[in-house]
């Protein structure tokens, strides 16, 4: 079986189109050189009867190469795959939660270390790291000398930390949901579950994403085990006030009593508010004919706040970043309804991680940096903390609304409906983004994967079904692409739709914006500083002491790094302030001699600080440009990181190799 790390070395060479050396594996994956030459022959045996083959020769690199049959095992391996193997170490303490969540009292470490193939003094260390996780949960893990662990809390946030913890540990994409959830409910046949949710949508004229969807079921398998052992949800009359009178309270009766009838379980008012609670935060793929009118207040799950307070929210971003986001009604109203839900469900603890995160990190960044203003926007009027999870949905909105303006013509011709997986935002961005590279495509529908076989059952004299999600169908050919929309996607829609063209023939890509920002004055190589905010603090007072920024602009730097860390992959970040502390126009270059932590899973070890005016449109969004995608060639990467004096800079961004 591969490891995750051998997992990961596998997927970058299935990714890329060409050889890569083993240091440009390395310096993406922030492993040695080493390393990967210890892994390759590992993963050479262990894929030679599957039909690919990994490749290597002197001067050139490692390659893979498949036939029909390797390409099916890649994409299984590498989109279908569950990780969730309980003896990996990195999610072993997922597994470790599940059983103390499940136990009803105290759980030994013996019993739990024996049921893992584990030793005891490695189960104290991983509840010794789940410990911040429960407190996150309103839950606290109370241990006790020859007895164990147990949780003590309220029924409503076990429920919710369970559900979070399945999230974590199994990615629930394609139209195969109950069969990956199946393995954590062994008594509880979720087939039933996803025929009454399925019937519910049909009733009620509502359609869950197929994230949204994935979670429902979890939490409704959550219910009915917690059911079965006497745990009833007490919800307070305050929280019964809000969701009784709503829509999506009658749709929960509605589950609930079936629930009741096909599993032989009683459900409470409380329990019934529960699942309330859970479908009102839940996402929707699309709200069609929505408009302004439909929505008179923002629910933060303390106050109501009205639309005329997020059109001025709305008015400050776009006067930031010159953007008319108040003439996008689509934008406004859809991003109006998300953060409903979205409040509702952080006011609850109900923390989802965004799938997207780190694609949406490199290929959005100037999205998302229109995104994390808004988000301290939010913050201080709505006093409610977002993550940056919840701040990459937002870019997907914004992402949408920028598109839409680039597409303007109209023409309609190949009939396509758009299978989405991960929410409205999702949805509506590679809409947008379809039309600006394909304005004669008609796509008549966009509908999650779990509903493809009943639409294209309705549907006649379709062309193709475009999807984001993992999705085989016998019916029609899918195309699937990343939710982000990427050349080598966008290629592959050219192929499926139109006679092959002639592309154009790039030799050289030169990053003039950058090379013009750039001066040896503020540029430090092979630097020895051994954390984020030293790094920060040497690179921005530089800039201070050159006269590029006031005073001020180190502590807005690390505002702006407390709403999200600006690291953007392959070893880079791009740390900046918000507001007027720009002198003159710049960028600040730090290489390091070894990688920085940077937020919670990134190791950054090039750093771009910007002294630049976001009133400046046009060449604030080149230089976003300009780095995203200078930090996908790993080539230029590691010659950069090798640059010893500033002129070797100027050599490898007047010119990029391709």
């Amino acid at each position: 079986m591969l490891t995750t790390r051998e997992r990961k070395i596998l997927e970058l060479l299935y990714r890329n189109e060409k050889a890569l050396t083993t240091a440009e594996i390395a310096n993406s994956l922030h492993i040695s050189t080493r390393t990967i030459k210890s892994d390759i022959p590992k993963i050479k045996e262990e894929i030679e009867s599957t039909g690919c083959g990994i490749h290597t020769q002197a001067g050139k690199g490692i390659w893979i190469s498949y036939d029909e049959r390797g390409k099916k095992f890649l994409d299984s391996i590498l989109l279908h795959e569950n990780h969730s193997e309980s003896s990996l170490p990195e999610i072993r303490k997922y597994y470790i939660a599940l059983q103390v969540l499940d136990s009803d009292g105290y759980i030994s470490m013996e019993s739990i270390s024996n049921s893992l193939y584990v030793s005891q003094s490695t189960v104290v260390s991983d509840l010794n790291r789940l410990t911040k996780f429960f407190e996150r949960q309103g839950l606290k893990l109370e241990r006790k000398a020859k007895y164990g662990v147990r949780i003590v809390g309220d029924e409503k946030q076990i429920r919710i930390a369970k559900a979070n913890i399945i999230r974590s540990v199994i990615v629930s994409q394609g139209n195969d949901v109950s069969a990956k959830l199946q393995p954590f409910f062994q008594k509880i046949n979720l087939t039933q579950i996803n025929t009454i949710l399925q019937e519910s949508e049909e009733s009620y004229g509502y359609v869950l994403a197929d994230s949204s969807y994935s979670d429902m079921i979890t939490q409704l398998a959550i219910i009915v085990k917690r059911l079965r052992l006497g745990k009833n949800c007490t919800i307070s009359s305050e929280q019964f006030a809000q969701y009784k009178d709503s829509d999506e309270y009658q749709i929960s009766t509605y589950i609930g009593r079936k629930l009741e009838e096909i599993f032989q379980v009683t459900l409470t008012e409380g329990d019934i508010t529960y699942i309330c609670m859970n479908l009102s935060a839940a996402k929707l793929l699309r709200d069609i004919g929505m408009t302004s009118d439909d929505f008179g207040v923002l629910d933060t799950g303390s106050t109501l706040q009205t639309l005329e307070t997020w059109n001025r929210i709305i008015g400050q971003v776009s006067d930031m970043y010159d953007e008319n986001l108040l003439d996008d009604s689509t934008f406004k109203t859809a991003l109006f309804v998300h953060l409903n839900g979205m409040f509702k469900r952080l006011a609850n603890h109900i923390y989802l991680e965004n799938p997207m995160k780190e694609m949406i990190k490199k290929e959005l960044i100037y999205e998302l940096e229109v995104a994390t203003y808004m988000a301290g926007l939010l913050q201080m009027e709505y006093q409610i903390q977002l993550s940056e999870d919840d701040i990459c949905d937002i870019a997907l909105y914004i992402g949408a609304s920028l598109e839409r303006k680039r597409a303007q013509r109209k023409k309609s011709f190949s009939r396509v409906i758009l299978a989405c997986g991960t929410g409205m935002g999702t949805s509506h961005f590679v809409e947008a983004k379809l039309k600006t590279y394909f304005p004669d495509l008609n796509i008549l529908k966009v509908v999650p994967a779990s509903q493809i076989e009943k639409i294209l059952n309705q549907e006649e004299n379709l062309d193709l079904v475009i999807s984001t999600v993992p999705l085989v169908s016998e019916k029609i050919n899918v195309i699937q692409v990343t939710p982000l929309l990427n050349e080598r996607d966008i290629q592959k829609i050219k192929s499926a739709i139109y006679a092959p063209k002639q592309t154009q023939d790039f030799k050289t890509v030169q990053y003039k914006t950058l090379y013009s920002l750039l001066n040896d004055r503020i540029s430090i190589l092979k630097c020895d500083c051994c954390s984020k905010e030293e790094a920060i603090e040497f690179l921005g007072k530089r800039l201070y002491s050159e006269g590029y920024v006031d005073e001020g602009f180190l502590e807005s730097v690390f505002a702006r790094e407390n709403l999200s860390p600006t690291a953007i992959g392959n070893a880079f970040a791009i740390p900046h302030a918000f507001g007027n502390h720009i002198k003159k126009q710049g960028i600040g270059l730090m290489t390091l001699r070894h990688p920085v932590a940077w937020g919670s899973r990134e190791k950054v070890q090039i750093i771009m600080m910007l002294s630049i005016d976001t009133q400046l449109k046009d060449q604030f969004k080149v230089i976003f440009a300009e780095l995203a995608d200078y930090t996908k060639d790993m080539n230029a990467v590691g010659r950069l990181l090798k640059a010893e004096k500033f002129s070797d800079v100027v050599q490898i961004l007047k010119n990029k190799e391709v």
